[in-house]
């Protein structure tokens, strides 16, 4: 029921002459739900200008398979890169996709964390948001197989260019289903890797195991790609 002047009048004196304490009792009592709202818009406002505020852009995003790199070789990958092109890491950034595991032995206990690895990077690829791998030899005998790699023998003349095979037709989903009895697979070379492995800016932390690194085929920023290859291979 809406209050005459008269009402709200003897409220305010009512309410000047209440206490401190009174005060905000009435007021948390009467104006509790106002105020919850104003406060839940208030820290929901507050986030979204902090994420604005704060938010990198990626100039690129890494796929580490099979490859966990210590802290300082990651920071190499990542700050020291973003610096070397004299770009601000305050609002630039290298992404990286972490400890991803890419095989094919269905032996190993971590059978479904690969296949869940392999989903991630697929989705990723799809919707183009990974640009280069660091590889091992068996992440990258798959992820070339699967003709995720670009070919740089025309973009990146090397002497540490390697070839692999990719794989271009096969029969394989006919064999698993009973409907071909011999399998039948073409296949080609392509030189789509670096090999790092004694790169300086890696500081041997591989222990010897060979070191790729390439470019995938469906990226959006080859020139970007390209670059970051050249200053991991060639610091």
């Amino acid at each position: 029921m809406r209050l005459t002047e008269r009402e709200r009048q003897r409220n305010r004196e009512a309410f000047r002459a209440m206490g401190l304490a009174e005060k905000a009792d009435y007021v948390f009592s009467y104006y509790k739900l106002p105020l919850v709202i104003a406060l839940i818009v208030l820290v929901a406002t507050g986030s979204i200008v902090h994420r604005v505020l704060t938010r990198k852009d990626t100039v690129l995003y890494v796929a580490l398979t099979n490859v966990v790199p210590p802290a300082d070789v990651e920071a190499r990958l990542t700050t020291d890169y973003v610096e070397s092109t004299g770009r601000d890491t305050r609002t630039d950034e290298v992404s990286l996709y972490r400890e991803l595991r890419l095989t094919e032995d269905a032996s190993l206990m971590d059978h479904q964390y690969a296949y869940a690895s392999r989903l991630k990077l697929m989705a990723a690829a799809e919707d183009k948001k990974v640009d280069v791998a660091l590889m091992n030899r068996e992440s990258w005998d798959l992820l070339s197989a699967a003709g995720y790699l670009l070919d740089l023998e025309s973009l990146l003349p090397d002497d540490a260019l390697r070839t692999n095979t990719v794989v271009l037709e096969s029969n394989q989903v006919e064999v698993d289903l009973n409907e071909a009895d011999e399998l039948e697979v073409k296949t080609a070379e392509a030189a789509n890797a670096l090999e790092v492995t004694d790169a300086p800016l890696f500081g041997g932390f591989s222990g010897g195991e060979p070191l790729y690194i390439g470019i995938f085929a469906n990226t959006t920023r080859t020139h970007e790609a390209l670059r970051y290859l050249t200053y991991v291979a060639h610091p």
